[in-house]
């Protein structure tokens, strides 16, 4: 009787753990990481075996800036479930951030082998950016291309791959790259045109560099980007 009184207990603390989970997230998506951890970790006193209530707790430390206490987390929820392709992912998101690509590496190839994950592009842009930072330029367009392929729309991924296409000394390819980004995103990476009109210069095409270079100018006036496309221009003596 007393071993089910305890089981009892133990399903009531995962039941309240949840809805602490599901509140979190509310507060998550308003941008208030400080509530949402205040939640997650009341989550983890009453539900320590739980990979997932790690992961989200260390993504709420993310948010704020609290990156010591979320690899933390991360490193407690992988205990759990070192496998876990999400808690792989998101700490290694947070390493490739903290300049640390060859301990992301090691956390992205574990995600990348877990073939049941639902978002495999996100690991396949992660990682290319990774191998990208690390001069493993063959690799990075790989895994680059492989996320565009599984998320086609999705600009961060061609814009990366872009970059690692540069890299190589592909040109057109990456200037095409970068185009593509421009079609859909074209508000929200000046940088993907700053890089076009560059890599069209490059190539000779003047006209076509020379047009992107002026639109950076005039779009967005007063910023780093304007600044590097004026430079370009005087270059271009134009």
């Amino acid at each position: 009787m007393f071993l089910l009184f305890l089981a009892c207990v133990t399903a009531k603390n995962v039941e309240r753990a949840a809805a602490k989970y599901d509140l979190a997230a509310v507060y998550m998506n308003e941008d208030n990481p400080h509530l949402a951890i205040a939640e997650l970790e009341e989550a983890v006193k009453l539900n320590r075996r739980s990979p997932d209530l790690w992961n989200a707790l260390a993504m709420a430390y993310v948010q704020r800036g609290a990156h010591g206490e979320a690899e933390k987390a991360f490193k407690k929820g992988l205990r759990k479930d070192r496998d876990n392709a999400s808690l792989n992912l998101n700490y290694g998101y947070l390493l490739n951030n903290l300049g640390r690509y060859d301990d992301a590496i090691e956390r992205l190839e574990v995600a990348r082998d877990d073939l049941t994950y639902a978002e495999p592009a996100k690991i396949f842009n992660n990682l290319g950016w990774s191998y990208l930072q690390v001069g493993r330029s063959d690799d990075a367009v790989a895994h680059l291309e492989e996320a565009v392929r599984r998320q086609p729309n999705w600009c961060g991924a061609r814009y990366n791959l872009g970059a690692a296409y540069a890299s190589q000394g592909e040109t057109m390819k990456a200037a095409q790259s970068f185009e593509q980004v421009l079609i859909s995103c074209a508000d929200e990476f000046p940088e993907a045109m700053l890089h076009a009109g560059g890599l069209y210069c490059d190539m000779g095409q003047i006209e076509q560099g020379v047009a992107y270079l002026n639109e950076v100018v005039t779009r967005w006036p007063g910023t780093p980007h304007a600044t590097s496309a004026r430079e370009r221009l005087e270059k271009e003596q134009l």
